[in-house]
């Protein structure tokens, strides 16, 4: 998964230049091409990051290949692997859309940046091909809405994220706590860590990680959750075409990670602001180093035969997962989850976008979709699939709930300036965790002046 930054995208441009080289008089590097009587469609994709192991990736997208040139007799899939981690796949793409000759084809993004890829003309309107896609009629419009900018699509989802609280049973009966567990507010769940670390003071009693280092990625996986589950939740007021540095929300959100901070039940510092932090989860929770956790369904998938990442088979009978309840357990109880994943979409520049959307439509298969979700970690777009043995036998418990729970969440904004509001609210929640003496305004007024100085005062609100 992810790597250090700076050598990450060293070898990721080193591997970009290395690629464009041997292209030279075969293909193009970026965008299908013609070699002798052959097209050249060409496909970017996250090698290290997006699923649960690199071999995994590299399956899935060479199968889908295979599938298509089958269908395809005169086409030749050349892929774009991405090493590294989020924001190494982010930095790259923004590096190959520069060019019409270096753009892909077909490239595998996250939602979250997809709004600013659109806005600077990378990406082809998708709207003309979707009536006819029947995974796309069984796609819920939320999912749907996740890849749209200025009254176009831009994207089809990939697979989809929503997130839960593991909850480790053995330690919650020896700690009193009765299981199953379904918290009615916040308080619950700081009551509960608090017996974990009385009963056992060598578990982390919750693992609630933040900063910057996971990129805009991170927050979807952590203090998102909690945000989107405050009394306001807004992150960008569309009235006013505004973002969001200090609400009420934000505060019970910060006011959250600070009393975790200020009682001692967080995990390690260094753990919780790591690049890794996402799945070193996996790990973390097979070892039972934690008590409660905020994660998504690939860690349970994490733990299966079919992944081993590891191997962790009483992980169904050791952990059981609740929906983040509201702050104060008022409104929709499983409305405390982010929704969010990654799509594929095709370049405006592509020289045959019908063939490269007949790509994403063989990846978009029954088969490729539900192996996409088991490998990568994520609940299929599609409806129908939720309780398809091929999707539910992975890891039955946790598919079924993590899929229950989409329909109900909600997506981050996929507006280009996301990920400097996601900065922002990282520095927030990364000042905390590294001072637990940090003050909720403290790290507020830490927020507003990042964003504000990125974006200027008149793109930034408060709605206190």
């Amino acid at each position: 998964m992810s790597h250090s930054q700076v050598s990450s995208r060293l070898r990721a441009a080193l591997a970009g230049l290395l690629a464009c080289a041997v292209a030279v008089g075969l293909a193009a590097c970026g965008g299908s091409a013609s070699s002798g009587n052959k097209k050249v469609l060409t496909v970017a994709y996250g090698s290290d990051y997006v699923f649960i192991k690199p071999q995994l990736a590299t399956k899935w997208w060479h199968q889908v290949a295979r599938q298509f040139e089958a269908k395809h007799p005169g086409v030749t899939v050349k892929f774009q692997p991405i090493p590294g981690g989020f924001t190494d796949i982010v930095t790259k793409l923004n590096l190959l859309y520069r060019s019409p000759s270096t753009a892909p084809d077909v490239a595998e993004l996250p939602s979250q940046e997809v709004g600013g890829w659109a806005s600077s003309g990378y990406l082809l309107p998708l709207d003309k091909y979707l009536g006819s896609a029947p995974w796309w009629k069984a796609t819920p419009a939320s999912v749907q809405a996740e890849a749209q900018y200025g009254g176009h699509t831009y994207g089809v989802s990939h697979g989809e994220n929503t997130e839960m609280l593991y909850y480790n049973i053995p330690l919650f009966k020896k700690a009193g706590i009765p299981v199953p567990w379904q918290p009615k507010n916040w308080n619950d769940i700081i009551t509960a860590a608090e017996k974990i670390k009385k009963v056992d003071p060598s578990i982390w009693p919750l693992w609630l990680q933040g900063g910057t280092a996971g990129g805009a990625d991170a927050a979807q996986f952590d203090g998102d959750n909690f945000l989107l589950a405050s009394s306001d939740p807004t992150i960008y007021e569309a009235s006013s075409k505004k973002w969001v540095v200090d609400s009420a929300g934000l505060r019970e959100t910060l006011g959250f990670y600070s009393e975790v901070a200020k009682r001692g039940l967080q995990a390690p510092a260094s753990q919780l602001l790591s690049p890794n932090a996402i799945v070193n989860t996996f790990n973390f929770s097979a070892k039972g180093k934690m008590g409660i956790f905020v994660s998504g369904n690939f860690t349970a998938e994490a733990w299966s035969k079919q992944t081993c990442g590891p191997c962790f088979p009483a992980g169904g009978k050791t952990y059981g997962v609740a929906a983040i309840p509201t702050v104060n357990g008022t409104g929709h109880p499983n409305v405390g989850s982010t929704l969010g994943g990654w799509d594929l979409a095709v370049g405006a520049h592509a020289p045959n976008p019908s063939l490269a959307w007949d790509f994403i439509q063989t990846a978009q298969s029954r088969v490729n979709m539900i192996d996409a979700a088991n490998w990568a970690g994520w609940v299929p777009p599609d409806s129908r699939y939720w309780t398809d043995p091929l999707f539910v036998k992975l890891a039955p418990k946790f598919q079924t709930a993590f899929a229950k729970i989409l329909r109900n969440s909600r997506e981050t904004p996929n507006l280009p300036d996301y990920s400097v509001w996601a900065t922002g609210f990282g520095q927030a929640t990364g000042a905390i965790i590294q001072n637990p003496s940090t003050s909720v305004s403290s790290a507020v007024s830490t927020m507003k002046s990042y964003v504000t100085g990125q974006l200027g005062a008149n793109q930034v609100t408060t709605r206190q």
